[in-house]
């Protein structure tokens, strides 16, 4: 057993793991964005409260935002579903934004939206 799967197992019990985003391929989409990663980090929080998402967790430090209850917006996935958002520094002024969720339908959906709420 991994150190890593050590550390994550009480996360996992308390329902706040980011483990099962980690390997996900088929619904992991990328943006690459001219905003720092903070404000990139921002502006998927704003994003979020704007569409009124449940937000599960977060991680300010690193981060990720991990939310659900996608029906309000899409029809075709459970309240349960979650969305991860997790942000990551290219240079000082470009970041990358990973939306990825198991659902690859609505981690695609929630891609398309959130890259043009980025463009505003």
């Amino acid at each position: 057993m991994s150190s890593c799967a050590v550390l994550d197992y009480p996360k996992r019990i308390a329902g706040y793991s980011t483990a099962n985003f980690e390997t996900e391929q088929k619904g992991k989409f990328s943006i690459k964005t001219n905003l720092s990663a903070q404000k990139a980090y921002n502006k998927c929080n704003l994003f979020l409260f704007e569409k009124s998402i449940q937000t599960n967790f977060k991680n300010d430090k690193r981060m990720y935002v991990v939310a659900s209850k996608f029906s309000l917006l899409y029809e075709y996935c459970l309240d349960s579903t979650e969305v991860g958002f997790f942000v990551h520094p290219l240079e000082e002024e470009t970041s990358e934004i990973q939306v990825i969720s198991n659902n690859s339908k609505l981690a695609k959906f929630v891609y398309e939206q959130l890259s043009e709420y980025i463009k505003k």
